[in-house]
This record gives C-alpha cells, structure tokens and sequence, in this order.
C-alpha cells in the first residue's frame, strides 16, 4: 500500500477512535458472577466502562478451574463446591496468594494504554479436560477505540478502492509495472544460487525436518494426553502451523515443500539416489528404478480429491488438537502414505494430487513475494530438450511434471529446484516480487479450493476464538461423545464449504456481469473473484494463527523441557510461569491484517479489469457485487476480532 493510502486509512481510522473518547460514562461499580463449567464461561463476555470496579464472584459445575487475565495480573483458581477462590499474581505465581469471596479490580489500563486497549481475553489455567485449550471469554472496556479505529479504517480502504478505479491505468501499464517490479535473484551471481543448486542445504534442511516430525509423531503417542502439554501437539499445530501460514508462505510460498520430509523416502524409491540424477528404467530420468510408474488417473489431475481430503482433516481438526495420540496418528499416516504411493505412480503423486497442506499453500502460494519462473520465453521456447520437466545429469525431472516454459503460477510448483540444477542455458531464477501479485484462476477446481479454504478459515475462527461455548459442544466428540451435534456441524462445514460459498459467489459474478453488461462469462467473473478472494483469506488465516502460537509460547518452552510430560527438565524451562506474547496487542494485528487484506483483494480484482481494458464505470458495476460480498465479510470479521 502507498504511503499516500495509508495516510488516508489511518487519519479516517484515527478520527472516530478519537471521538468516540468523549463519550466516555462515569464509572460505576459493577457485581458479576462468573460461572465456569466444560469448556466455558458464563458470562461469557463482560462488557464495562473505562474505569468501572468489577465486583467478581466465581463458582465451578464441574471440576477445578481459573480465570486467567494477565492484562489485570489475576490467576484466580476455583474449587467446585467452594464459594472462596485463591487469588494468584501472572507476573509472580510464586508470591504468596490471597484467598477472598469477592475480587475487585478497576477496568483500566495503565497509561495510554488505558485509551488504545478495549479487549483483553480471559482463560482457564486449570486442565479440566481435552477440550480445556478453548475455554475462554473476553473482557471489552467501553468506549471501544480499537473498534471505532477500525470502522474509520474500514471506511478508508474503500475509499481507496473507489479512487484506484478511476486511476485509468491500462492493461500495458498494469503489465510493464507488474514486470518492472520483479527482481532476479539470482542475477548478482551471488551465494544464494551456489546454496540452492548444491544439493547438500536442502537435504540437511530436509533430515532436521523428518527429525523433528518423528520427535512431533513420538511424543504425540507417547507423551502426555494433555495436548497443551504435549510437545508434537504443540510443534504441529501452534508453531508449524504460524512458521506455514505467517512467514512460510507470505513471503516464499511453497518453500515448505523444499524441505517437506514427506516425499523423501518415495524419491528414493523413484531415484535410486537422493545426490547423482541417473537415467530410469523408464522415460530418461522420470526416475523409476522400482515400481509400476502407473500413470495417475487424468479424472482426479485436479484439485477435487485433494479438496475432499482437506475437508476430512478440516472436519476433524479439533479431535486432532485436543487428543495427541489422534494427532500422532494422522501425521504418521501422512508420512507413510506418499512412500506408499512412490512404487505405484510416476513422479510425486501424493503431493500432486492427494497432500492436504498443499491443498491450503498451494493457493496461498500466489500471494507470496518469491516466484520461480524463466528469464527468457524466447530461450525457452527454442528449447527442445526441455531439461526441466525431462532431467539430465545435473538434475532429476520435474517431480511435478512441470515445464518451466508454461509456469505462469506458484500453485502446483513445489520449489524442488531441478529445474535450476538442469537448465544448460541458465534461464531458470527466482524472482522477488511484490505480495500478492498473481490475479488470475484458470480452473473450477481450483476456485472451488480457494472458497472452502477461505471457509474454513471463518469457521475456525468462530470454533476455536469465538466466545460461544455452545459451539465447541458441536465437535465435542471426545468425552462429551456429541457425535449427533458432530454430525450437524460436519454437514454445515461440508455444505457451507461446497455448495453455500461458491453458489453465492457465482451468483454474485452473475450478477456483476448482468450490472455491467460486459461480454464476459459468468465463469470468468466467478474465477477473477474467487482470485481475488485469496489475499483476505491468508490474511485471515494469519489473524486465526497468531493468537494459536502467541497464547502457547511459554507451553512450547515447558514441553520443549519435558517432551512427553515424565518430569523432565533438560533446559529449565520446564516450570516456566505461564505467560502470552503481547496480549494486548493481538486484537490490534488482527484487525489491521483483515484491513489489509480487503485492500488487497479489492486491489487485485480493480487490476484483474484492468488488464481487460475494462472502462472504469464498467469495472465498478462488476465489482459492486463482489465489493458489497467482502466487504460484509470484512466488517463482520472487524467486529469479531475486535468486539
């Protein structure tokens, strides 16, 4: 975003979060009873005035919890059957507690924080059983500046929005800039080329990887049921999971696959060799020295099965959280399926087709800043040989069955680098390039992937973040045994996923394409919006992971200590106090990563027209469908992080 646009969404942000300061009440004292039960808290939201005294009072249905809200320094332990509680410090756990029927605490924060901070999240500090991780309410300190921020920002970027319409920048000067601002990386003949076409940093890279899944598979299965306890819960889906969404794919895109261990052993089944390219005993060096080398099946050549396979391990995704030894399963089988695959199918049928985290990088992957392409179409086109889908000496065959002279896009490339080791004619780089460059969708599988992804990403939200513990009781499968409710949420999660959002959006282009009276498809519409929908979705997917890791950083650190919870200490920090990173400010990163992520899809569908040479008037009727669509996602996903 330009300096000139964020001048306009903060001044438009900061003039309501400013106003909305004088319409503060006079505090007043306030008596809540919290209620804590499996897997909630009631009330489940408390909402006050700056400066208000909270008289709180806790009792328990069940067995032992706490309510924990470190912006306030309160860890406040509760006993079934016991109208006391003990009262213990965040920032001191070991300083003497203090037992009370009643805590008083004055909702104020110190400083200027006291006028920025409107919403802090209570939790429960006490185990009380598998889905005890989502037990959670907030806490929302009126007048809600971060609220009012936000709506004014809001209101900014379409602003923005409306004035890039009319900018009249052509198809020719939307491609020159798009070109002009990729840099090769590899054109400085600098290290960085020797390092990645040496094969020795991605095989080490690769090995720590395999290693680390095998510590996540053992101590899954064998460590501690408490999954915020249990290191491979943890390593898999806190820290593995922010490293993927957050920084992995944003800015490299399918640079997990280049170490990814999972095809690992099949690549050697195929190659006979994980170091020195030979030829097969099949087509030069496609690679089989074992096996059928059955081609996969041209029906399933798209996204459909690996969108199903995504759907079942979406659908599950909570069991798989909440119970270790679930997780430890479906991670092993994960392994073993792809070497399994290896001696019946040519090159990396699993990852082609089946894997499930490429079914979510693979999409993603044409936001990121790191592309793999040609220097030259010409130099390619007079190509013959076509080293980097056939191999040579120097490296094997595209194990995706790629040809760098048709990759327009980052999704089914997988950053092996053969093609860098066995272009002859040096032709092949990586460029650098602005986020969220790539604005165009060629198949219905792949748009029909796109939506359940972005699906998904709501759902979770509002699973996992949300405050609602009647909506947890959905997927409480483990000790609730709601296999009934389980079945209503599966259907929901699948019919939303597959018929709802997409039946909507198409729709929606069917419309646009009626508004504007353009002669283009509905199916074309639908495509561009659904290209367009990527940058909020992986936007939203970082604002649903940040709070998963910053919440469990210091469990990570204790399960590092003691990795299958036997009363271990290797590096002392087994008894860490449990403390979150920056809560306050997680409402803030969330809300500014929706924001951003409606600039940047109302950004790409302007260009997506724009390379059609569509007349601005005509590019605002077509959007207006999809522009009223995201931005009443947007705005409710405002209101969710922040109210």
């Amino acid at each position: 975003m330009r300096i000139q646009n964020l001048i306009i969404v903060f001044v438009l942000g900061l003039i309501p979060a400013l106003i909305c300061q004088f319409f503060t009440r006079e505090p007043v004292d306030r008596y809540i009873h919290i209620r804590n039960f499996r897997y909630g808290k009631d009330p489940a939201v408390i909402r006050c005035n700056r400066g208000d005294t909270l008289h709180l009072t806790f009792s328990s249905d069940d067995t032992g919890h706490s309510f924990f809200l470190e912006e306030f320094d309160i860890d406040v332990k509760v006993s079934p059957a016991v109208e006391e509680v003990t009262v213990f410090k965040t920032s001191d756990p070991s300083a003497t507690p203090f037992i009370t029927k009643e805590l008083t605490i004055v909702a104020e924060h110190p400083g200027v924080l006291n006028y920025v901070i409107s919403k802090s999240q209570y939790r429960c500090h006490v185990w009380c059983g598998p889905m005890h991780a989502f037990e959670q309410g907030k806490l929302l300190i009126l007048p809600n500046t971060l609220l009012c921020f936000s709506l004014g920002s809001f209101l900014g970027v379409i602003l923005i929005w409306v004035l890039g319409l009319f900018g009249r920048r052509s198809q020719t000067a939307v491609q020159r800039n798009d070109e002009a601002e990729m840099k090769d990386l590899f054109k400085s003949k600098g290290i960085l080329k020797k390092l990645l076409v040496s094969r020795w940093p991605q095989f080490i890279l690769t090995l720590i990887a395999l290693t680390l899944i095998y510590i996540v598979i053992m101590t899954s299965l064998f460590g501690t049921k408490m999954s915020g306890r249990n290191l491979g819960v943890l390593l898999m889906w806190a820290v593995w999971l922010f490293l993927i969404i957050a920084i992995m794919t944003p800015f490299a895109g399918r640079i997990w696959c280049t170490i990814c261990p999972l095809p690992m052993f099949g690549d050697l089944i195929q190659r006979g060799s994980f170091f020195n390219p030979r030829k097969g005993r099949t087509r030069g060096y496609n690679n089989k020295f074992f096996g059928l080398s059955l081609k996969w099946p041209q029906r399933l050549s798209n996204n459909w099965l690996r969108l199903i396979v995504f759907l079942i391990l979406a659908t599950f995704s909570t069991t798989m959280v909440a119970s270790p030894r679930i997780s430890g399963l479906a991670i092993l089988a994960l392994l073993l399926l792809p070497t399994l695959m290896a001696p019946i199918f040519e090159l990396r049928a699993f990852c082609r087709y089946v894997c499930p985290v490429h079914a979510f990088i693979g999409p993603f992957s044409g936001m990121s800043k790191l592309a793999l392409r040609n220097r030259s179409q010409e130099v390619c086109d007079k190509c013959k040989a076509h080293y980097c889908q056939n191999g040579n000496a120097k490296g094997w065959a595209c194990p995706y069955g790629l040809n760098v002279a048709e990759l327009k896009e980052n999704a089914n490339c997988g950053l092996c680098l053969e093609c860098v080791r066995s272009c002859t004619y040096d032709n092949v780089t990586l460029y650098k390039r602005p986020f969220a460059s790539e604005r165009s969708m060629s198949h219905m599988s792949d748009a029909w992937l796109s939506i359940a992804i972005f699906t998904i990403a709501i759902i979770y939200s509002i699973l996992y973040l949300g405050h609602w513990p009647v909506v947890r009781d959905y997927v409480n499968i483990l000790d609730k045994k709601n296999w009934d409710l389980f079945g209503i949420y599966t259907g929901v999660v699948w019919t939303t996923s597959l018929l709802i959002m997409p039946g909507l959006l198409y729709g929606l282009a069917y419309a646009g394409g009626r508004l504007s009276k353009q002669k283009l498809s509905a199916r074309k519409i639908f495509l561009n919006y659904t290209a367009s929908l990527l940058p909020i979705g992986l936007m939203l997917w970082m604002a649903f992971v940040i709070p998963m890791l910053f919440t469990n950083i210091t469990f990570v650190l204790q399960s590092l200590s003691d990795p299958f919870g036997w009363g271990w200490d290797f590096f002392g920090t087994a008894n860490t106090p449990w403390h979150q990173l920056i809560p306050r400010y997680i409402p803030w990163i969330q809300a500014i990563l929706i924001l951003a992520g409606l600039h940047l899809s109302l950004r790409n569908i302007t260009r997506s027209w724009q390379e059609l040479d569509i007349k601005p008037g005509k590019q605002f009727l077509i959007t207006l469908p999809y522009a009223l669509f995201i931005g009443f996602i947007a705005l409710g996903l405002l209101f969710f992080f922040t109210n």
